[in-house]
């Protein structure tokens, strides 16, 4: 199969956003422990789900949004891993008082995965970063097509075992086989974002459709910038992002810029 445009070939993952039912909890566990660095901590009306607490996170941008309790009430876990590099792992034996640690993975209270590996960060001066998403697939044959023909992403090596890369303009993104999340629980996926910076959300989403791409919601534009959602063939759900010119005045403006011009750290 083979298509006229690249896709989303070399376009930064500029965000995860993650959902959290206590934001003073969630930024002890970042902060504190992890050692993120904040680079925006500011409310933007009407848009307090895009970021409420927004940090550093070398090749990407860790955003964090509150939601209600009740959300999280539910025993399910993520569909999504984040692979994390701490240079003081020390700092890690905290971790038990912010949910379940196994070995290197760690889940928090409500229903996050992390990893953690042994590398340094690569970021200068960063104290944490994230070096890889790992997202989880029912069917890895399914999957596997849609990434690399539809998305247009690289693959990392080849995609004959039972996970497979992908390099992005940032951090790379790999996708295995599981019908259940780490801990044995249903996936969710109402409770993370991924999203790929693009320049023009227009043309991006008329582009990744004449590939094949169905959006679950098509490009919009709001004072944070354009966007245009779409969910893989397991219902991870993805965002494409024009930012705004207001959006660039925020704290977070310079981690962008870098990230839209592929000035930020990136897998090593």
């Amino acid at each position: 199969m083979s298509y006229a445009t690249e896709g989303l070939s070399g376009a930064s993952l500029m965000f995860v956003f993650l959902d959290v039912s206590s934001l003073p909890r969630h930024r002890r566990l970042y902060e504190e422990v992890f050692g993120f660095e904040v680079i925006e901590n500011q409310f933007h009306p009407p848009h307090e789900h895009h970021g409420l607490v927004k940090y550093d996170a070398g090749g990407t941008i860790l955003a964090v949004n509150l939601f209600a309790e009740r959300k999280f009430q539910r025993p399910d876990a993520d569909g999504v891993t984040l692979v994390c590099r701490v240079a003081e792992p020390d700092r890690l034996e905290a971790l038990t008082e912010y949910g379940v640690r196994t070995g290197a993975d760690f889940t928090d209270v409500d229903g996050h995965h992390y990893r953690f590996t042994t590398e340094q960060p690569a970021g200068p001066g960063l104290q944490a970063e994230i070096s890889e998403l790992r997202v989880a697939v029912p069917d890895l044959a399914a999957a596997v097509p849609f990434y690399r023909d539809v998305l247009g992403l690289r693959l990392a090596g080849d995609d004959s075992g039972d996970e497979v890369r992908f390099h992005t303009g940032s951090i790379d993104l790999t996708i295995y086989q599981a019908a259940v999340g780490p801990d044995g629980r249903p996936l969710r996926y109402n409770a993370f974002l991924m999203v790929f910076y693009t320049g023009d959300v227009e043309v991006a989403e008329r582009e990744l459709a004449g590939r094949g791409l169905t959006f679950s919601q098509g490009a919009g534009f709001s004072d944070i910038g354009g966007t245009a959602r779409f969910r893989d063939p397991s219902g991870n759900v993805f965002c494409l992002y024009q930012p705004s010119a207001e959006s660039l005045t925020w704290g977070s403006a310079d981690k962008v810029m870098q990230l839209m011009t592929h000035r930020a750290p990136t897998r090593s």
